[in-house]
């Protein structure tokens, strides 16, 4: 429960930093919740690369874990 709250508390920081930032920088006031919560509305196709095979990546790793221990609970049954 500690760690989910941590979690929120960050998050929402990090979220009024950003907002505050921008106002600092002149960004309309009603484009300022719209700006902090679409970051992918800035994104350049290179960073669109990025993200795409950070998350390919992260799955792929995740699918070897997975079929790790699925290898590990068959040679545990059979012996």
């Amino acid at each position: 429960m500690k760690a989910i709250m941590v979690v929120f508390v960050l998050a929402g920081g990090m979220l009024g930093l950003i907002i505050l930032l921008d106002f600092i920088m002149g960004t309309e006031p009603k484009l300022l919740i719209w700006k902090a919560l679409n970051p992918f509305r800035v994104m350049e196709p290179a960073e669109y690369v990025i993200v795409f095979l950070f998350a390919l990546f992260f799955s792929i790793r995740l699918f070897q874990s997975f079929l790790k221990k699925m290898r590990k609970q068959r040679e545990s049954k059979t012996n």
